[in-house]
């Protein structure tokens, strides 16, 4: 029997269960947090949570080994990736590669689970990296308490082996959206491959209309996320999970009113997910996830385990490297010294009468202040040699270049222009219309455009007066509107 424990918004969330490729649930707890102790999953005040726990976990006569614990947290970064079949610790160091435009800046632990391909020399994988610093203070927080944790997963990883286990097997193009007190996570599977997940903040109250219009922003995202990146799959059904089941016909009504029509049903998985409470575990969808087996790869604890083994195997090896080199070295320095001593002591006053010699300090000192002023002289002919050869290749975001956006937008979308950077050659602007589809034709007329060298965009939202509206910024090509400044001036 495996104890699952799960740290939401100021709740905590614990199954008790059998892990393995399907799920077998024993019972569910869920207590409110003291307030102020964890703030999305994180701890904030470990002493006053950490005798709360302990007082409920000896309350339930809950298992002090044998505990995973589920993190959904911003802390793990993760991409999909494939890469050739191989065995963990080879796959770790090529997931490693792969990290090594993010991950500069601080060592890293990884984790990976496996996804479905038919590929038979290729893998599909979902990566993660986080801070060792972020497992450690996890596992000293419950070693204090009297609790061994066995394993730490990621949300995302664990969430994923759990849909790829349940829904995938019954769906192929879907959405899961999971309500989550004031966070509402959304997973997207496009062929039963996963393809997207993220996760928000809802200010509303489950039940109302206006989370049921938080319900429906959500959706026509990741719809307008399909488009964009041409996923013409037809999305087949709209999962829920973490609502109440009372709320699921008023959340269709609205949805539909919005224009959501795809079909909208909880989420049930009796077959995969076993016992009394096999219906009820989408209320406590992450929680569950930890049941599910995700393998070595994902398990964040053994991969920590394993950093720090192979740091110390490191250092030892270079230590008793260095320390026979330094002995070798000693050994050759000793009789070296014993040999030369004599010839070194000549040499010494030998060089010494002459660093002495008067006419010979006067030439160093020469010699010195010549390499000072050529120095100086050599820098001052470089920075203004720089500077006429980059002046002209600074693009100019000139009212004609300006005019000219303006004048691409008519019949298309509202432009507004809030930034010009001159560093970087980037010109920003606020794009409004009253549908996706024309501000994606309006963006693709810029891209087309000889004057720009790139042009990307993000954030659609959906505004009051009911436009969407999307953040695009220009990059300027070399020396764009550089003939134009001139004629203005």
């Amino acid at each position: 029997m495996s104890t699952v424990i799960y740290l939401s918004n100021q709740q905590i969330h614990i199954v008790e269960g059998k892990r393995g490729n399907t799920a077998t649930i024993n019972r569910y707890i869920s207590y409110p947090a003291p307030q102020g102790t964890i703030i999305n999953g994180i701890i904030m005040d470990p002493e006053a949570f950490g005798a709360f726990l302990k007082e409920k976990w000896t309350e339930n006569k809950l298992p002090v080994k044998d505990v995973s614990l589920v993190v959904n947290s911003t802390k793990f970064v993760g991409q999909n990736m494939e890469i050739p079949k191989m065995q963990d610790e080879k796959t770790l160091d090529h997931i490693k590669r792969g990290f090594s435009n993010i991950d500069r800046s601080e060592e890293k632990v990884y984790g990976f689970i496996r996804l479905e391909s038919s590929h038979k020399k290729m893998q599909r994988l979902y990566a993660e990296s986080v801070s060792p610093d972020f497992i450690s203070d996890y596992i000293k927080f419950f070693d204090g308490i009297g609790i061994k944790l066995k394993g730490i997963y990621s949300g995302e990883g664990s969430m994923i082996s759990l849909v790829n286990a349940t829904a995938a097997k019954s769906y192929g193009t879907f959405m899961l959206m999971i309500a989550d007190s004031m966070t509402l996570t959304t997973v997207l599977y496009v062929n039963k491959v996963f393809t997207y997940y993220n996760s928000v903040r809802c200010f509303h109250e489950p039940g109302t209309e206006d989370y049921a219009q938080d319900l429906t922003r959500s959706a026509s995202q990741i719809k307008q996320f399909m488009q964009a990146n041409q996923l013409d799959s037809e999305l087949e059904v709209i999962l829920l999970a973490g609502v109440e089941e009372r709320d699921l016909t008023f959340y269709k009504t609205i949805m539909q009113e919005y224009g959501v029509q795809t079909k909208i049903d909880i989420f049930a998985d009796t077959k995969n997910i076993k016992g009394q409470d096999g219906i009820f575990a989408q209320k406590y969808l992450f929680a569950t996830s930890g049941l599910f087996n995700n393998g070595l790869g994902g398990n964040y604890i053994t991969r920590y385990q394993s950093k720090k083994t192979e740091k110390k195997d490191e250092s030892n090896a270079k230590y008793f490297v260095v320390l026979a080199i330094t002995l070798i070295v000693m050994a050759i320095v000793f009789v070296l010294a014993l040999l030369h001593k004599k010839n070194k002591e000549k040499e010494l006053e030998r060089l010494e009468d002459y660093n002495n010699d008067p006419a010979i300090q006067m030439q160093v000192e020469q010699f010195d202040e010549l390499t000072l002023r050529n120095s100086f002289l050599v820098g001052q002919y470089l920075s203004i040699a720089s500077i006429n050869e980059n002046l002209d290749t600074y693009p100019w975001a000139t009212s004609k270049l300006q005019k000219k956006i303006f004048k691409l937008a008519e019949g298309y979308a509202t432009v507004t222009i809030t930034s010009c950077n001159a560093d970087d050659g980037t010109t920003n602007m606020s794009v409004t219309a009253e549908n996706p589809q024309i501000i994606n034709e309006f963006i693709t007329i810029l891209m087309k455009q000889d004057m720009f060298h790139d042009v990307t965009y993000t954030g659609y939202r959906y505004t009051t007066d009911g436009q969407y509206q999307v953040n695009v910024s220009c990059t300027l090509e070399e020396a764009v509107g550089r003939s134009d400044a001139e004629d203005e001036n």
